[in-house]
């Protein structure tokens, strides 16, 4: 009776197939561990919420806030420098937030994404929780009496919680890191 060999690469292909499957695991667990670190945790916030945000005694550092959404094209032309100017003042002693006030429903999808697209994951983010702009506008004008209501909008405030300049529209980042200047403390300059 004639007995069929066994080829003598099977044994080699069988590891190279394991070792392959092993790798393609370990690279999709490695990119689901490294998506959830590098994931922008967006936190829902109203009028108040935003008046906590403000510089108090307990945290006496300027603050510079962004109001944007996924869908609006001009905060898609500022966020990269809104991203260089939080990297270039951060140790200096800027705190900054970003408010989205997008639809509260893609707090967990689309708002996550665009932080994760231009590199924002590590600025404190917040999507302010209203149904309409009109009741968005009222809520931001608890904290910016004169808000227009459109984004983006970006406000900074003083370590004493003072509003000392308010842009409606593409920031100037030339202007705006000037204005940057005048709130930080003396010796972080």
């Amino acid at each position: 009776m004639y007995k069929c060999k066994r080829d003598a690469r099977a044994p080699v292909a069988e590891i190279l197939f394991m070792a392959s499957i092993s790798k393609v695991l370990f690279t999709a667990f490695f990119c689901l561990i490294f998506a959830v670190s590098i994931s922008a945790q967006t936190t829902k916030i109203d009028g108040e919420g935003l008046k906590k945000l403000l510089p108090n005694k307990e945290n006496k550092k300027p603050l510079l806030i962004n109001f944007w959404a996924t869908w609006c094209g001009p905060c898609r032309v500022e966020f990269p420098e809104l991203v260089e100017i939080d990297k270039d003042y951060r140790a200096k002693g800027l705190n900054f937030a970003l408010v989205s006030v997008d639809d509260w429903a893609i707090i967990d999808s689309r708002v996550p994404e665009f932080l994760r697209e231009y590199e924002a994951t590590e600025i404190p983010s917040y999507l302010l929780d209203y149904p309409t702009r009109q009741t968005i506008a009222k809520a931001v004008r608890k904290i910016a009496p004169n808000f227009s209501g459109g984004v983006p909008a970006t406000l900074l405030f003083n370590a004493n919680g003072k509003l000392v300049y308010q842009k409606a529209g593409v920031i100037n980042a030339k202007l705006l890191r000037k204005e940057i200047e005048k709130v930080l403390p003396k010796m972080n300059k």
